[in-house]
């Protein structure tokens, strides 16, 4: 089972690689660190037999959060570990007085909307050309959960 570690901007290398591995355009190093040096950041990595599987960065403040990015790298996907990720995530926020909890997901992506559907994510809006990928635009849903 994999374990899940409160993780700070001493890891930015380590949240870049895994997002290099999950995404085609790839946050580096100094955009993970200035990430997680922001005031209310919370970054989480999983961890299977010490080799680093996913991540997930949310931002909060006050009674509100964002989950900025997550990601499973791809020979772990399907085992659990989002739901993982995100289950350790609502406990920390939860303990920082957080009561709602915000995401944008592209409509393309039906894995992660299932993902999110599954821990009671619902849709309260939508944003036309969200992402850019490559020529394309994508919307993405923007969701909602209470904790």
């Amino acid at each position: 089972m994999p374990q899940v570690t409160v993780c700070d901007a001493a890891f930015a290398d380590v949240f870049a690689d895994l997002h290099k591995a999950c995404f085609s355009k790839a946050w580096n190093e100094s955009m993970m660190r200035q990430t997680l040096l922001m005031p209310g950041a919370l970054g989480l990595i999983a961890f299977e037999n010490d080799t680093p599987v996913g991540f997930v960065i949310d931002a909060y403040s006050v009674d509100q959060a964002d989950i900025v990015t997550l990601g499973v790298v791809p020979a772990f996907r399907g085992k659990k570990i989002g739901d993982l990720l995100l289950e350790t995530s609502f406990e920390h926020l939860k303990q920082n007085g957080v009561a709602d909890l915000f995401l944008e997901v592209a409509v393309n992506n039906p894995h992660a909307i299932e993902l999110y559907r599954r821990h009671s994510f619902k849709q309260v809006g939508k944003r036309p050309n969200y992402y850019t990928r490559g020529d394309e635009k994508i919307d993405a849903l923007v969701m909602r959960r209470a904790l």
